[in-house]
């Protein structure tokens, strides 16, 4: 008897360690999808910021290439549905988030929000991407800014040209380079990914509608069937592709970058993060490339969406994701991480002279001083991401076709906005 008792005594303190090591085990499996120039050196900085915080933690990385997260929804939504989560993935503010919490697949953070006083650190308009049924989800770490022109600007100022703040200006720079220069095209494009049409359809649409008009598009309460607006700027972009470079189908965002820096373009429209790629081509800002929100009319908006983390529902390790998310949250990680990658600071209390050029020190302070003029916009965030994914399709098509029907697209848009219920879907997010 006295055997048995001493058994089961032995096999109890052995289960005892073994879940007390189960429950200190330390470590944090991220998904995530910045694997290209910029990107890459930029990840590393979120796990040197870890690993200066919490050396315990060991990281299981799990990247996935596609701008946008376009390949690692994909490869997420099996892991989801099949309830084995990683400890934390990447998912943008906005319409992203929200299907994750529809779908019941991420816990809220408020507790978190508390402890950080994060509401007070960031500009109102990025939390409230991240606030649904009056919680917050998630952990911003950054903002892009998405309607920016880059340009050469030592071609530039060989031909004389100045920056273009409209669509008209716009046209005419691209026939003086043209002219100048009969061998490059005025304006990069790469549209492998899709969306990257759709972002410089967006400066357009900015430009010839304003900021309200927009948002009321990307709500779905535009009726875009009988719009001059949408039409408009249908035939604005169809007009521009005689300026850019043909071959876009095949290109990836930072290839598009790349056609500026090779001399193959002269202008190429994308977020922040290209100034990542830029850097890493050994580009420096304000000497080899300007940069410019794109338009700036009577007034200057910024479209905007941000990279966050997010707890997910059964996530494995869940003190490791919440202390990563606590890092997050911090300059120790931002003003490295967005230093690198090419982004804004999600942080308003952080210095704009982090950043080493003038091209984000300028945005950085702009928002510090206007955070109203910060628009959401349809990358994946004011509208369900069902839609927008179709609504990508439907531009990067439009570009590719020789000669292009308007009433063709206006139609295929119409009816993605009916088939997704972009009025009712999209109602979650109120500007100003």
């Amino acid at each position: 008897m006295r055997k048995i008792v001493c058994v089961l005594l032995a096999l109890s303190l052995f289960a005892g360690v073994v879940l007390a090591a189960t429950a200190q085990e330390r470590k944090l499996e991220i998904i995530h999808w910045w694997v290209g120039p910029g990107e890459r050196e930029a990840a590393n900085e979120w796990f040197k910021a870890l690993k200066a915080k919490y050396p315990d933690i060991e990281v299981i990385e799990n990247p996935v290439a596609g701008g946008g997260g376009v390949s690692q929804r994909v490869i997420l939504a099996n892991r989801l549905a099949a309830g084995i989560p990683p400890d934390t993935f990447q998912a943008l503010g906005g319409a992203q988030i929200g299907a994750y919490i529809d779908a019941k697949q991420i816990l809220p953070l408020d507790d978190l929000w508390k402890e950080l006083n994060y509401s007070k650190a960031i500009p109102r308009p990025l939390e409230n991407t991240f606030v649904f049924n009056g919680h917050h989800f998630g952990v911003p770490l950054n903002m892009h800014i998405q309607n920016i022109l880059y340009y050469n600007k030592k071609l530039f100022n060989e031909l004389g040209l100045k920056e273009p703040k409209t669509f008209d200006e716009l046209m005419t720079v691209a026939a003086a380079i043209k002219k100048a220069k009969p061998d490059m095209y005025p304006l990069g494009l790469g549209t492998k990914e899709k969306w990257e049409a759709a972002f410089v359809l967006d400066a357009i649409i900015l430009g010839e509608g304003g900021p309200q008009y927009y948002v009321k598009l990307f709500k779905g309460q535009i009726d875009v069937t009988k719009d001059k607006i949408f039409r408009t700027s249908l035939e604005k972009l169809a007009k521009l592709k005689a300026y850019t470079y043909p071959y876009h189908s095949n290109l990836t965002w930072d290839q598009s970058v790349s056609l500026v820096v090779s001399g193959d373009a002269a202008m190429v429209t994308m977020g922040t993060w290209a100034i990542g790629a830029f850097l890493s081509n050994k580009w420096t800002p304000g000497e080899d490339f300007g940069a410019l929100t794109f338009p700036q009319g009577k007034d200057r908006y910024l479209l905007f969406h941000a990279d966050s983390f997010v707890l997910p529902k059964g996530c494995p390790h869940p003190s490791s994701a919440m202390d990563f998310l606590r890092v997050t949250a911090s300059p120790d990680l931002q003003i490295p991480c967005d230093v690198v990658q090419g982004g804004l600071v999600a942080r308003i209390d952080i210095d704009p002279k982090v950043f080493p050029d003038p091209i984000r020190q300028e945005m950085q302070n702009f928002i510090r001083n206007n955070p109203s003029k910060l628009i959401l916009d349809q990358h994946g965030s004011i509208a369900p991401q069902s839609f927008s994914s179709e609504y990508w399709n439907a531009i990067a098509g439009f570009m590719g076709e020789d000669n292009p029907s308007i009433d063709k697209a206006l139609a295929q848009v119409d009816t993605l906005f009916k088939t997704y219920d972009v009025k009712k879907n999209a109602a979650w997010y109120v500007w100003p």
